[in-house]
């Protein structure tokens, strides 16, 4: 039985690195059930919270946290109670619930410290800087992702996809706190790292690094390297229904026509940008706000 539960994991774990998220969701089922089948109730939580991972990917955990918190509680593997940990976090903060996030992400930084693991010290380091991030404590987020990057090692597969979002949010932070050429050397290897991987790997990750280096390059007064990354952000996270990188590209490319001299295009992008805010009456006195009012330096993207 153990045997063929290994197997499964591994088989879903491959399935979920190449992209194939519902097989790898079946995969991680009938590990479940094999499992279960055979009284073994730590792997039973084991294969339920690795499809977790999955679910997170396919905005289906939200309805799982009932039972994650269940076996954060109850399970005598501390790595299950990590994985329950850390997947409730993350199942909050996707549905901005950031501060619901942040014990959960605590108790899983303890325990990843107590197991002693570097890759799962990193995937908590990474989840405690993205929380600072979103209240704009640059200092703990650089702390928190510099310590997930030093844990690191020729990583392959979908760990070099987690260690490339590291270098961009380390990249993103160091932008916003004007450091921008090391930050936008960052941001352009992580890009460099997730176009090389494939294509269906990499559809839910490469918009947001598109968008940091079109506010990198924005801020860095390279106006066409800026558009050609938020043109090309804007598209992909339309097609992934990112509605926030969505929202901060047309802000961006509004603001990259605006230094251009161009008031028609970035009156249109920011007309587009209203029709995300329906409950705002957008006058032509608002837009010219707008266009003579330069907000770059004080916007933090993830806020």
């Amino acid at each position: 039985m153990r045997e063929r539960f290994e197997e499964l994991l591994g088989l879903a774990q491959a399935a979920f690195a190449a992209g194939e998220l519902a097989r790898s969701v079946e995969l991680f089922a009938e590990a479940e059930r094999l499992a279960a089948e055979h009284g073994e109730q730590d792997l039973v939580d084991r294969a339920f919270c690795d499809r977790c991972a999955v679910l997170i990917e396919l905005d289906q955990a939200a309805q799982q946290v009932q039972r994650l918190k269940r076996i954060l509680l109850s399970s005598r593997d501390a790595k299950n109670r990590f994985l329950a940990a850390y997947y409730t976090a993350v199942a909050y903060f996707n549905d901005e619930e950031f501060e619901r996030a942040s014990p959960y992400a605590q108790r899983a930084e303890s325990l990843a410290e107590e197991l002693g693991e570097p890759g799962l010290l990193a995937r908590s380091a990474n989840l405690t800087g993205n929380l600072a991030v979103r209240s704009s404590r640059f200092d703990d987020a650089e702390d928190a992702y510099r310590r997930a990057l030093s844990l690191h090692s020729g990583e392959q597969g979908y760990l070099r996809i987690m260690e490339a979002q590291e270098t961009d949010n380390l990249g993103y932070v160091l932008i916003c706190t004007d450091r921008l050429e090391e930050g936008l050397h960052l941001c352009e290897q992580a890009r460099a790292t997730l176009e090389s991987a494939q294509a269906d790997q990499i559809s839910d990750y490469l918009h947001q690094t598109l968008q940091d280096l079109c506010y990198g390059y924005l801020l860095n007064a390279d106006l066409q390297r800026a558009e050609e990354a938020g043109e090309r952000a804007l598209e992909l996270a339309l097609a992934n229904d990112d509605r926030l990188v969505v929202k901060n590209c047309l802000f961006l490319l509004g603001e990259v026509a605006v230094r251009r001299g161009d008031t028609f295009r970035a009156r249109r992008r920011l007309r587009e940008l209203a029709s995300y805010y329906p409950e705002v009456a957008l006058s032509e006195e608002i837009i010219d706000v707008f266009l003579a009012t330069d907000m770059t330096s004080v916007v933090n993207l993830r806020g």
